[in-house]
């Protein structure tokens, strides 16, 4: 795991907790986002107040597609971060993502990492 990949995960289990990771799924889109950049994920619009970059994290990976999930919009070099709960993945929508696997937590299922 990079540096800034341990920055990034340390950043979601402030937010979640360790106990929620345990049992979610993080990825990281690994392009990061420059500030003023708007930002689409799923349905919603997140406006970047900073350069940072845009992790989603499936809270219930046994479950189907539409359930409960969160965006994170973490700041680079600071502690901001923006919430967006959502219900959808960033999966559906592009062709190919950018999004890639930063994080499996030990109780969630090796199945449904995407890929």
């Amino acid at each position: 795991m990079t540096i800034l990949d341990q920055h990034i995960l340390n950043k979601v289990r402030d937010r979640l907790g360790a106990d929620r990771l345990e049992t979610a799924i993080v990825y990281m889109d690994s392009e990061p986002k420059r500030a003023g950049e708007r930002v689409s994920v799923t349905d919603n619009v997140i406006d970047m107040p900073w350069d940072g970059y845009i992790v989603f994290i499936d809270l219930e990976p046994k479950a189907n597609w539409g359930h409960a999930c969160e965006y994170l919009a973490i700041r680079l070099n600071g502690d901001e971060v923006i919430e967006l709960a959502a219900q959808m993945p960033p999966f559906l929508k592009a062709e190919t993502s950018a999004f890639r696997l930063l994080w499996r937590g030990p109780l969630a299922p090796e199945w449904a990492v995407a890929v």
